[in-house]
């Protein structure tokens, strides 16, 4: 509050004609700040789409943007036949060249997504992906880009170096195009040459060497502390010269120690010029990295003429910025496709028009004024203290420009029909098969594959129990929220059984003891809630499905599903219950021949005693095709007519596994036998011992 008294021409709160003065303080908060919401549309309303970000790739969909809206640069990616197949390691594949990348220190945004499959080679990669982003609605996925790089999910999660990266690229596609009719482009496009020199005062002797080089990195810091305030002071500073002289004087080769001038000099500068700014620097004073947040300016013209013959004026086409600290961090950019056009904001996978006040002059960094109250303060405190202030943390980290007499040229987009029709025609094509894979995969989490499994199925399978070999005759798809009465309808009308003398049974996993079993499935129930576990042995990941046991009434033959002529009226096996009533797969084991076959599957109530399988025929019925076949011997008849002294002549044994076998009374119940539903029992011709109690 301002008291009344205070209200003067002196203290500065009233002007001329008593008219009241009022302080007010304004400063910029997120220039580049858009509110949008989930009905956004970044292609409708920018014409651009963003890249998805797979944990800390931030910074790889910002130099990527950078370099997509280079048109030259595209055109020669485009150009490249990459004719290696899928997965091939190539010559541009990085585990078999330099390696994989290292990683930088700085951290990335957040994020992630899983990808399967093999890498393709870097070029075919970096194809998709502009490919996509040229021609594509949505955000585009660059894990196949990642994995051509040669990393794991974990790397997604590190921040790589951007610099390495892009040399990595541009070393590739070089390396691609050799002996090409576009050997040499990238160079044109990105490389500069400069000299290093040493010359003597005092003699006449010169060393020089020259190199290239792909981009120029700029101090934030001096290298004798101070603070550098814009490109042009710090490329002064690049290209300072160097006295050396008394103890640090040169050694001329014939001259001996010489006074001499050592620096850095310019020769040709690229058409597409990479600057990045040196805000990470390591401070030996806290003996850690730490990032620079002074202010450093750069402006939309840059003129070289001075520091390169013909160098002439170079235009702002993007800034790169990281926001954060040294340990973590967010990058996103600011790119004018067209110079002649405005400003755009690429973050991951949102793109939005942007000032040119917020793609340049918000990212020179340096302090943000903070809002204080200075009511609290005496007249003469203001006019003295220090006004509180904050670091500015996002700001440029790579500046690229464009020669100003080749910009149109360089940045118009090309056709990549007319570059490279081959290559459309292979992306068209993947996005096609992406496309049906990502249908197949919406499909699977609604619809669930049902391999159906009949009786006669069940009755080629020989040996011990093994639920990975069951056999299967056709498989139907249905909704994972559909009632089994549906998939008994579908099953009516396979093989013209009538609903109401068929009941069903899926494979479920049993935890005691452990065995994979068939249970019986409830027409009410869905198939979401009988979908096996993950963890279960008879699950599978790859192709997630229901086996289902369709089991027709006794009256109907087994192998035909046809009705027998003698048949009374068939069970209605959909009244089933399952405490009354149980479903053993039954198989015989010869011991002439050796083998086990399977006779197909019994139901009978659960009082019943074992021999009575024997006694009502069910099991005489089921052996005469194998003995027919000979895969078993002919059985005595007195074993089939010896009414309930039948118990003498067989054993019935039930069997976990192939090393778990225990035998069962038959003279007693299924109840006391403790069998249930979906059990395997084995029926065999007692011994000559087993007959007389030896």
């Amino acid at each position: 509050m301002v008291r009344t008294a205070d209200l003067s021409l002196e203290s500065g709160w009233l002007g001329p004609d008593n008219s009241l003065c009022v302080r007010a303080q304004c400063c910029v908060r997120q220039a580049d700040g858009l509110n949008i919401n989930s009905e956004y549309n970044t292609k409708q309303e920018t014409g651009y789409i963003g890249l998805k970000n797979h944990g800390a790739t931030c910074y790889m969909n910002g130099l990527l943007q950078s370099l997509f809206h280079v048109g030259e640069f595209r055109k020669i990616v485009y150009s490249i036949d990459c004719d290696e197949p899928l997965g091939a390691p190539g010559k541009d594949d990085p585990a078999g060249h330099e390696g994989q990348l290292s990683k930088g220190p700085i951290g990335g945004s957040q994020g992630a997504d899983e990808g399967e499959g093999k890498a393709p080679p870097l070029i075919q990669a970096l194809q998709n992906v502009f490919y996509k982003l040229q021609t594509s609605d949505q955000a585009v996925d660059c894990r196949e880009l990642m994995k051509s790089f040669g990393w794991d999910t974990m790397d997604a999660f590190t921040q790589h170096d951007v610099q390495e990266l892009n040399r990595i690229l541009c070393d590739r596609i070089e390396e691609q195009m050799k002996g090409g009719p576009m050997d040499g482009s990238i160079k044109r496009l990105f490389e500069g040459e400069m000299e290093n020199y040493i010359e003597c005062i005092d003699v006449d002797y010169k060393s020089r060497r020259n190199e290239t080089f792909y981009d120029i990195q700029l101090n934030i810091k001096g290298e004798r502390g101070q603070e550098l305030r814009s490109i042009e002071e710090s490329l002064r500073e690049f290209t300072a010269e160097e006295t050396l002289e008394g103890d640090n004087a040169y050694e001329a080769e014939g001259h001996g120690k010489q006074r001499a001038k050592k620096g850095i000099r310019f020769l040709t500068f690229p058409p597409v010029l990479n600057l990045q700014l040196k805000r990470f620097h390591f401070d030996l004073e806290k003996m850690d990295m730490v990032k620079l947040n002074t202010r450093f300016e750069f402006h939309k013209r840059l003129d070289l003429s001075g520091l390169a013959p013909n160098a002439g004026v170079y235009l702002l086409y993007a800034v790169v910025v990281h926001s954060g600290d040294v340990n973590s961090g967010h990058y996103y950019a600011h790119i004018r496709p067209d110079l002649e056009g405005g400003w755009l904001k690429f973050d991951d996978d949102t793109v939005t028009p942007c000032s040119e006040y917020a793609a340049v002059d918000d990212n020179y960094a340096g302090n943000d004024l903070m809002l204080w109250n200075y009511f609290e303060r005496s007249r003469r405190e203001i006019q003295t203290v220090q006004v509180p202030s904050r670091p500015r943390i996002h700001n440029a980290y790579m500046l690229v420009y464009i020669r100003e007499d080749q910009a149109a040229q360089i940045l118009m987009p090309p056709d990549p029909r007319v570059t490279n029709l081959k290559m459309v025609e292979r992306c068209d094509r993947d996005v096609r098969l992406a496309e049906q894979r990502r249908r197949e995969k919406v499909e699977q989490q609604l619809q669930i594959k049902i391999k159906i499994v009949f009786e006669r199925d069940l009755c080629k399978m020989l040996g011990f129990w093994d639920h990975t070999e069951i056999p299967h005759s056709h498989t139907i798809k249905m909704g994972r929220d559909q009632h089994v009465r549906d998939l008994a309808a579908e099953v009516e009308a396979l093989v013209d059984v009538p609903q109401i003398n068929i009941a069903l049974f899926s494979l479920q996993y049993r935890s005691n003891p452990r065995q994979v079993r068939f249970s019986f499935l409830p027409l009410t129930s869905t198939f979401r809630a009988n979908i096996p576990q993950y963890t279960a042995p008879h699950f599978d990941a790859s192709d997630p499905h229901l086996v289902v046991l369709c089991i027709a009434a006794s009256a109907f033959d087994p192998r035909s599903l046809k009705l027998l002529p003698a048949a009374k009226s068939p069970d209605e096996l959909s009244k089933w219950v399952d405490d009354q009533v149980i479903l053993l797969v039954v198989k015989y084991f010869c011991p002439a021949s050796r083998k086990i076959v399977t006779l197909g599957c019994c139901y009978i109530q659960q009082n019943d005693n074992l021999i009575a399988m024997i006694t009502c025929g069910w099991v005489a019925d089921r052996l005469q095709p194998y003995v027919a076949s000979k895969d078993v011997q002919p059985i005595p008849a007195e074993a089939f007519a010896a009414g309930q002294d039948a118990g003498a002549l067989w054993e019935c044994w039930e069997e976990f596994s192939e090393r778990d076998i225990q035998q069962r009374s038959v003279k007693r119940s299924f109840r006391n036998e403790q069998l249930w539903t979906g059990d395997v029992v084995v029926w065999q011709i007692a011994s000559p011992g087993a007959r007389t109690g030896e």
